[in-house]
């Protein structure tokens, strides 16, 4: 946790003190996401009411969150968690700014690269038969590591709630670059930075955002 708080505070204040006098600087925390052990921090440069650059990051604290709904295939997992950290960068559009208005509502849409980390732990319960064909569970212990790469993609709405604080509240929808060494299945397996991840012949995953941040 102390590495957590030091990599936030370090990740803030560059951004404070980044040299660019004429962009507006914006932090804020996506608060949907603390419930489920993850802190995303992100930061908002913006220089023309249309567009902006963007940069996020985070760390997950051994969430064991599986998404909504019941699971179909059990895959002999249990007590599955994932830990990591991202990182996000990429920029934004705002599409009823597109001639220079500042509206206090808007309507954006973004994009961004990601890269992350990912440490998983877990309970295999593995199946064996005795001599006399019963079938027993014994559990064992599992772990994964490694890094993940892809792009995410952003939508929602923009609201300013006072003259400094702004609220966002949108999707993001993940291409995550294709791995086989997850823990389970794929499906609904929670990775850092892309949220649940959807298994499938393509890709992909889906996570929220309601952010709430702060003009420096």
């Amino acid at each position: 946790m102390k590495k957590v708080v030091l990599f936030t505070a370090s990740f803030v204040g560059l951004c404070i003190t980044s040299g660019w006098s004429q962009w507006q600087t914006r932090i804020g925390v996506n608060a949907l996401l603390l419930p489920l052990r993850t802190l995303e921090v992100t930061a908002e440069f913006k220089r023309h009411p249309w567009y902006s650059l963007t940069l996020n990051t985070g760390y997950v604290a051994q969430s064991g969150y599986m998404g909504l709904g019941e699971i179909k295939v059990d895959d002999m997992i249990r007590e599955r968690s994932t830990s990591g950290f991202f990182t996000k960068v990429g920029g934004r559009l705002y599409l009823l700014s597109f001639s220079g208005k500042e509206l206090a509502t808007n309507v954006f849409i973004g994009a961004q690269f990601l890269g992350s980390s990912y440490h998983q732990k877990a309970i295999l319960r593995r199946q064996t038969m005795d001599a006399d064909g019963g079938i027993t569970f014994s559990p064992v212990p599992v772990k994964a590591s490694g890094i993940l790469a892809g792009a995410v993609f952003t939508g929602g709405l923009t609201f300013n709630v006072s003259k400094r604080f702004q609220l966002d509240a949108g999707v993001q929808y993940g291409l995550p670059a294709r791995r086989s060494d997850y823990i389970g299945s794929i499906d609904r397996n929670y990775q850092t930075g892309f949220g649940i991840i959807r298994g499938g012949k393509n890709r992909t995953s889906l996570q929220g955002l309601i952010v709430l941040s702060y003009l420096l």
